[in-house]
């Protein structure tokens, strides 16, 4: 065999390499999309998020970490075609501002970009580990797929929201959804763990209100979904449960949002504008996939 012929040889092997990685990577990621019967289930929860914008500006829609009924929400809420009109700004918990240049690369202006080359927005972060899971990856894509289908000066941003540096991370919250979001009028979606969504101290919503008071709406999954369904008396059916300017929003806790607080004395106005409950399906968690 000549020394041109192997060359040939060993430029097919490797194309064919790269092309097998990105089927497998394209594989990978609908494996965790939500499917069209799940997207048509949500709904009814994404239709009152989207309202929810007609009168604040910041969304902050608390998520489990790892949850795929929460990816799935998140996925069906930024491809309804309302979402685009009314949101300007995503922020993410799951990336470091140190990459902001990369994620406007790929979210902006379209650039294609392996998972590889796409992790280090994420890699070190504060707890890599769990943004490691392909939910997460898929989100980014997602937005990035509705914001191709649109003129460039129509889409949407996505704002790294963590930085590892800041060793109080409350405060960098605060300041970064500020800044970046309230200071500037736009509307935005902020994307974290359901903790830092709390309407009470200690969540950016609850922190940020005295400055802000009405412009921030906050909505989450109960942290017990059984003792939510039993309070409630909750069906099969999704639903967006509003508790802002109801009698619900006297109601103590319980165990609905039990963090291991005894005796706490929330109320359940103390923790969000509206809940969200997925209905009669079993949530999973999408686990980092092993290397």
């Amino acid at each position: 065999m000549t020394h041109r012929s192997r060359a040939h040889i060993l430029g097919i092997v490797a194309a064919i390499t790269i092309l097998l990685l990105i089927a497998a990577s394209s594989q990978a990621q609908s494996d965790v999309l939500p499917t069209e019967a799940t997207k048509a289930r949500l709904q009814p929860i994404v239709k009152g998020i989207l309202a929810a914008w007609d009168k604040a500006d910041v969304v902050c829609l608390g998520e489990d970490h790892g949850s795929k009924n929460d990816s799935d929400l998140r996925i069906t809420l930024v491809e309804h075609p309302d979402f685009i009109r009314k949101v300007k700004v995503i922020m993410v918990e799951s990336a470091n501002v140190e990459h902001q240049d990369l994620l406007d690369r790929f979210i902006l202006e379209g650039e294609d970009m392996p998972r590889e080359k796409l992790r280090t927005v994420w890699s070190d972060a504060s707890g890599a580990e769990v943004w490691e899971s392909p939910i997460y990856e898929a989100f980014l894509r997602a937005v990035r797929k509705v914001n191709l289908a649109i003129p460039r000066s129509q889409r949407v941003r996505l704002l790294a929201g963590d930085n590892p540096k800041q060793s109080n991370r409350g405060r960098f919250i605060r300041e970064a959804v500020s800044r970046e979001i309230l200071d500037k009028g736009l509307k935005g979606l902020a994307i974290y763990g359901a903790g830092h969504c709390e309407c009470r101290g200690g969540g950016f919503p609850g922190e940020l209100d005295d400055k802000y008071p009405g412009r921030i709406w906050a909505a989450f999954n109960f942290y017990d979904v059984d003792a939510g369904r039993s309070v409630f008396s909750l069906g099969d059916a999704p639903l967006l449960i509003p508790i802002t300017g109801t009698d619900k929003a006297k109601l103590p806790i319980g165990k609905m949002f039990f963090l291991g607080r005894y005796n706490d004395p929330a109320t359940l106005g103390d923790i969000a504008n509206a809940i969200v409950y997925y209905g009669n399906i079993k949530d999973v968690k999408v686990h980092p996939k092993r290397q």
